[in-house]
C-alpha cells in the first residue's frame, strides 16, 4: 500500500509494551511498524535511523 504510515512504538526495555503493540498492528495494511526501547538493556535499542523512519512515535 502506497500510503502506509510508519509507526514506531517505544518503551524502556522493548520487552512487553512496544513489542506487543508492534504485534497487534503488524498485519494492518495501513501501517508499517517497529518497536524499540530507550534503555541500554533494551532488546532493540532505538537509533537515530528509527526516528528518521517514523511518521508517528508512540
Amino acid at each position: 500500500m502506497a500510503n502506509r504510515i510508519n509507526v514506531l512504538f517505544v518503551c524502556s526495555k522493548n520487552q512487553w509494551r512496544s513489542p506487543t503493540a508492534e504485534a497487534v498492528y503488524r498485519d494492518d495494511p495501513r501501517v508499517s511498524v517497529r518497536s524499540r526501547g530507550t534503555a541500554k538493556s533494551a532488546k532493540q535499542t532505538m537509533r537515530d535511523a528509527d526516528l528518521a523512519w517514523a511518521d508517528l512515535v508512540l
